[in-house]
């Protein structure tokens, strides 16, 4: 995490053309409520907004800005729209990330 978004590292080139447009990431938050007894249903939900996507040299590493990120919260994206190199869809289009801080 980077205080005003994320930087995704993909294990090859992603299509420039499909990684750099915000409309192939789709980004919501949420966290658990803490308690004694065992589970929670998701609570606190948001659906931040993706305002850029800028594609590296090398193609392998995608830096996304985002309008408000969730200290405490589970950042779930998906990147439904972003092809490989060779126009593949992706292997795994989810990620999931707990952003405990959020540094400064």
């Amino acid at each position: 995490a980077k205080p005003d978004g994320f930087e995704l590292t993909f294990t090859q080139p992603v299509d420039a053309s499909t990684a750099d447009d915000v409309k192939s990431y789709k980004l919501s938050t949420y966290t658990y409520i803490y308690q004694a007894s065992y589970g929670s249903p998701e609570v606190d939900p948001t659906t931040p907004t993706i305002e850029s996507a800028t594609v590296t040299a090398d193609g392998k590493s995608v830096r996304l800005k985002i309008d408000t990120l969730q200290e405490g919260h589970v950042h779930e994206l998906h990147c439904d729209g972003v092809k490989s190199a060779e126009g593949l869809p992706l292997l795994h289009k989810q990620a999931y990330y707990t952003l405990n801080y959020l540094a400064e």
